[in-house]
């Protein structure tokens, strides 16, 4: 009787904890919503390690448009269900992600990505590979951070580097660099 006792008080702080946590995201989420992280944001630069290199864009009338990435949050029976959607060198894409933690003070976080799925246009092999690599570093990201550099407000997103975790390539991290597209 008492094992049985003791099990299910700590099925129901399990359950009470896991509640907490999701809540806390779930919070974290619509601080976010309303603050810095949701809203289009336009990829202005690519960090390989210790190299930066410039976007492709999507060619039009003999210019560039550049590669978006629009970051909205809904409501669903489970809460809030934060989306992505965007336009890459050559086709439409979209997806979901899950905040897992975040820091107000220094404007970092986790997030886990869902798969991204994306219209299956066609373009050139120099627009295809730009938008293979766009694909992979935004599937693969798992860290965030917000900062206002010159009064715009930017977004690093991807594997960031810190002392805890080293980005598969090079010192400094790989990820994709936005900048907030103003309203």
């Amino acid at each position: 009787m008492k094992k049985t006792m003791i099990a299910l008080m700590v099925g129901c702080l399990v359950a009470v904890l896991g509640a907490c946590e999701s809540q806390n995201v779930d919070q974290q989420a619509q601080k976010l919503e309303n603050n810095e992280l949701a809203g289009t944001w336009v990829l202005k630069s690519i960090l390989l390690g210790d190299m930066i290199d410039l976007p492709c864009g999507i060619p039009n009338e003999g210019k560039f448009e550049p590669i978006t990435l629009e970051l909205t949050t809904t409501r669903d029976e489970t809460g809030a269900v934060l989306l992505l959607n965007g336009r890459s060198s050559v086709n439409q894409y979209s997806g979901s992600y899950a905040l897992e933690s975040y820091d107000e003070t220094t404007k970092t976080g986790k997030l886990k990505m869902s798969p991204i799925g994306s219209t299956k246009m066609g373009g050139s092999p120099e627009l295809m590979q730009c938008e293979s690599r766009y694909f992979l570093l935004l599937g693969q990201a798992v860290d965030y951070q917000l900062s206002t550099i010159n009064g715009k407000q930017q977004l690093e997103l991807g594997v960031l580097s810190t002392q805890k975790s080293v980005a598969p390539i090079g010192g400094k991290g790989n990820f994709l660099i936005f900048e907030k597209q103003s309203k």
